[in-house]
């Protein structure tokens, strides 16, 4: 019985397992180009609008998604009784809050204001102390940020488990706008402020080095496929052709220089 006729069954088993397996690969570098491709387009979203000069939101286009980070001037009041808490914000390693104040424009709408972080107590799960702004009428300038989506976690009374506008506006039982929340740069009336936030990162990540890496473990199923049917028949046909030699690979030329240098060694 020759080769072939005594192994190909379990051969094709083998090559149906690693077509499913680099088909698999395949998949998962798409997946990686999809992600660098969003953090890529995330990323000059930043660097387009971040450092703008700051404009009247009432020029800004509020339903595209093109006018995130878009630094706006708003004229309007805090409503300070309605202040909430964004759960589980750390900062350099540091547990803490972001805090929220909503604000009411001159023309009636209500956008959720993010006023920077403030580090959890040393004696609760809350900051120690929560600054408030003026209510006063007073213009601020802040940047244009989608909300968070929902998390499947409560949390305590004047308190969110992320910056979702929605959950938001339940929390505080007001109409919050449910496209942008604004997060503050400066405002006209001085007060105290938690920590403000930094500017968001503008590092790619490592989704390129891992789309590839995914495509080459994909190429080298096959090849350590064909490696191993080779030698499977390298030991077939020596084993029922005694006049039968297997090739021999040639070694490189570091390999020689090694066997010398370990020789002499």
């Amino acid at each position: 019985m020759t080769y072939l006729a005594e192994s190909w069954k379990r051969w094709l088993v083998w090559l149906v397992l690693v077509v499913v397996f680099a088909a698999s690969c395949v998949f998962l570098s798409e997946w990686q180009f999809e992600r660098r491709a969003s953090r890529v387009a995330e990323i000059e979203l930043v660097q387009q609008n971040f450092d703008k000069p700051a404009v009247v939101i009432g020029s800004v286009d509020l339903t595209s998604k093109e006018a995130k980070w878009t630094p706006v001037r708003v004229v309007g009041e805090y409503l300070n009784e309605s202040q909430v808490l964004v759960r589980n914000r750390p900062r350099s390693g540091q547990p803490g809050f972001e805090t929220v104040v909503p604000f009411r424009t001159a023309d009636g709408q209500i956008f959720a204001v993010s006023r920077g972080w403030l580090p959890t107590g040393n004696l609760q799960d809350s900051p120690d102390v929560l600054p408030l702004p003026s209510e006063k009428t007073q213009e601020i300038v802040a940047r244009l940020v989608p909300g968070d989506r929902q998390l499947d976690r409560g949390a305590p009374e004047g308190q969110v488990a992320s910056m979702n506008l929605a959950e938001i506006a339940s929390e505080t039982g007001l109409e919050i706008n449910q496209q942008w929340y604004l997060r503050l740069a400066s405002e006209q009336e001085p007060a105290e402020q938690a920590v403000k936030l930094l500017k968001p990162t503008t590092d790619e990540g490592n989704h390129l080095s891992y789309a590839i890496q995914w495509l080459i473990f994909g190429a080298l199923a096959f090849v350590a496929l064909v490696f191993t049917v080779r030698k499977e028949y390298d030991f077939f046909r020596s084993k029922n052709d005694p006049t039968y030699v297997p090739k021999v690979r040639k070694k490189t030329r570091a390999e020689s220089d090694q066997e010398l240098e370990d020789s002499v060694a």
